[in-house]
């Protein structure tokens, strides 16, 4: 392959990658899908590393261990500034849990598995990423991963199948688009943050460098082709969302525009526009600019609020623009000028104790996490909360993998959906907003026999969307089960959405027409982030009721027109809105102090057990337990219940 002079359109188009990402998380909302310029950094990154391979390799000159002396000089220095001053940050600011997850995320960013490491962490109850100051580090994973093994593909090529590498890349790229259309249906989550599902974009880059792409001639079909290619990107920026099957599909978009723009852009009008100064100054900083600008939005939003106005964001933005200039000009410059083509050993070795170094720092703060900063008591009891599921009233409320499907997740109807002849059945339906209640109602009413059927991801409704391993559950539901006519009661909750509506009154409609009554819990209170950890801060601050300002608004509205829409049916609605906030007033914790939510939304059993006792739920022929005074949250959750007071409802 010739030999690669420096192009200044791809500097620019580093550009056009790093800043709809950075304006994404700054919450500038009508960049919806900035966060696709991840996409468009994984093609400029397989482009270059296949065209430097590949030169050297046909010269004779390739060698693993100055590609990784390149590597780390390129990568380590900055990446770990970044870390220490993030964890620096973090021990001054943070709660401890915070810390420790801080501590964890570094470790893997340091050992660069952390898209592993969030991967794992990932669940429908997960924290909000919006606390998460290394999220962004998984994508530099993905990266180092695929410099591990991808180098020797191309050595081997080059050794046993000269000739052959772009029908190879074809295949890879094929093979992973094909893996990765399998894993976003079975687990979105890997799909988003592994390897295999993003491999094709990477090899998309290659396949360019390798001229996979045809060769075109003539200059003005050359810059047709790239602004078709700068086209398919901006589409991507604005109508790809994060609810979207991604990265396969909906990649495809900026991933394609990208490499056209990178095949035949370069004396292009396009190319011109890309090697503007401005976005040649903006791309030369984008490492440092992708490094920074995530800590410093998240740790602004632990302190003041996560829901950002057009001036905080402004200020954020330039903020993150000056961290990456100082890091640029007082990190990556100088130590690229110097070592980038120094003695390859030194480097290997002095970057091998860095790493090792940057590893201790990361465990030690994460051993002492509840040493760097002194807390109130209460506070701390709060904030343990956020570690919800590590409780033992989170299984016995939710009865995961059991009664409540997750992703990847059994579904067991024989346990959970066992109709009784001398009861009436009583079904909870619905995602997890529906599981939230299902143990507080069968305390609530011991003589009913209820019956749990809740999967993550779908509202229970006809003909609803969602991932087949939900729906499957929401539709035996409404079909056969509502078929046998031995269902008394369906008890509706969910997530729901304005969309939701249109279709809710069918629902209800086919309900009744089995002869079941169909009840709907409308939406609860939800907040911008992990509600212990926010009312955490709060109690410190001595300001608990501040915590007003991250209530999410729009479910107040929601729940007025469910109030209306619901009625109108032909259901029963219950506002757990009017009985969380009266007089717009949302009680934060129930009488034993656990607070009313675990994460930004959902119940602990404490808070669903006292809402439930206060829902106007009428059954028919039960027998309700008596109210008790709780004494603490694990009473709530195992206390026998030895007298039970019959009452006709």
């Amino acid at each position: 392959m010739r030999g690669m002079k420096f192009r200044q359109d791809i500097e620019g188009l580093r550009a056009l990658a790093v800043v709809p990402i950075v304006m994404f998380h700054a919450g500038i909302s009508r960049l919806a899908g900035g966060f696709v310029g991840v996409d468009i950094f994984f093609v400029i990154s397989g482009f270059l590393i296949t065209t430097i391979i590949t030169r050297e390799l046909a010269a004779g000159q390739f060698s693993i261990a100055t590609f990784y002396q390149r590597r780390i000089t390129r990568i380590f220095p900055a990446l770990f500034v970044l870390l220490l001053v993030t964890l620096a940050v973090g021990c001054a600011t943070m709660l401890p849990g915070e810390l420790a997850a801080l501590g964890g995320s570094a470790l893997a960013a340091t050992g660069f598995v952390s898209n592993i490491f969030f991967w794992f962490e990932t669940d429908y109850f997960d924290a909000a990423a919006d606390a998460k100051p290394l999220l962004h580090t998984w994508s530099l994973a993905v990266e180092e991963q695929f410099y591990i093994l991808y180098p020797l593909l191309l050595i081997f090529v080059a050794r046993h199948m000269a000739g052959r590498l772009r029908q190879i890349l074809w295949g890879v790229v094929a093979l992973s688009f094909v893996i990765g259309a399998v894993m976003v249906t079975r687990s979105p989550a890997a799909a988003f943050y592994l390897l295999p599902a993003r491999t094709w974009e990477l090899a998309l880059g290659g396949l360019v460098a390798a001229g996979g792409f045809p060769t075109i001639a003539r200059p003005r079909i050359r810059g047709v082709m790239a602004a078709i290619g700068l086209a398919l990107v901006l589409i991507g920026l604005v109508a790809i969302r994060e609810s979207m099957a991604f990265p396969v599909p909906w990649a495809v978009l900026p991933c394609l525009g990208a490499a056209l723009m990178i095949a035949y852009g370069q004396d292009s009008m396009v190319g011109r526009l890309l090697s503007v100064a401005p976005a040649r100054w903006i791309g030369r900083i984008s490492y440092s600019l992708y490094l920074w600008h995530w800590p410093i939005i998240t740790f602004y939003r632990l302190e003041t609020g996560f829901a950002l106005g057009r001036g905080e964001s402004i200020f954020l933005i330039a903020l993150s623009v000056g961290a990456a200039f100082a890091s640029y000009f007082l990190v990556e410059r100088p130590v690229l000028d110097r070592f980038r083509h120094g003695a390859t050993r030194p480097i290997l070795l002095v970057g091998t104790a860095g790493l090792a170094a940057m590893l201790a720092a990361a465990l030690v703060v994460t051993l002492m996490s509840d040493r760097w900063r002194s807390w109130p008591p209460a506070a701390l009891q709060m904030a343990g909360y956020a570690d919800y599921r590590d409780r033992p009233e989170y299984p016995y409320q939710f009865r995961r993998g059991e009664c409540f499907r997750g992703e990847g997740e059994p579904f067991r109807p024989e346990r959970c959906l066992a109709l009784s002849a001398d009861r009436p059945n009583v079904v909870v339906l619905g995602d997890s907003h529906a599981a939230q209640y299902w143990r507080a109602i069968a305390l609530r009413y011991p003589s009913l026999n209820v019956m749990q059927a809740n999967a993550s991801g779908c509202r229970p409704t006809l003909g609803g969307r969602g991932a087949a391993r939900c729906r499957e559950v929401m539709d035996y539901v409404l079909g056969p089960l509502l078929a046998t006519r031995r269902v008394s009661t369906v008890v509706l909750a969910g997530r729901w959405t304005a969309t939701d509506l249109s279709v809710l009154g069918a629902t209800i409609a086919h309900i009744r027409a089995s002869g079941a009554r169909p009840i709907v819990i409308g939406p609860t209170v939800e907040y911008d982030a992990i509600f212990p950890l926010l009312l955490a801060r709060q109690i410190a601050r001595g300001t608990p009721q501040a915590i007003h300002r991250n209530r999410q608004a729009d479910r107040v509205a929601l729940d007025a027109r469910m109030a209306r829409s619901v009625p109108a049916a032909g259901g029963d609605y219950i506002s757990v809105y009017r009985i969380l906030c009266p007089a717009k007033r949302c009680r934060l914790t129930t009488p034993s102090g656990a607070p009313m939510q675990f994460d930004y939304g959902h119940l602990t059993l404490a808070a669903a057990r006292w809402v439930v006792d206060r829902m106007p739920l009428s059954m028919p022929s039960v027998t309700v337990a008596p109210h008790r005074p709780e004494r603490t949250a694990w009473h709530a959750a195992f206390a026998p219940r030895k007298a039970v007071i019959g009452r006709r409802s």
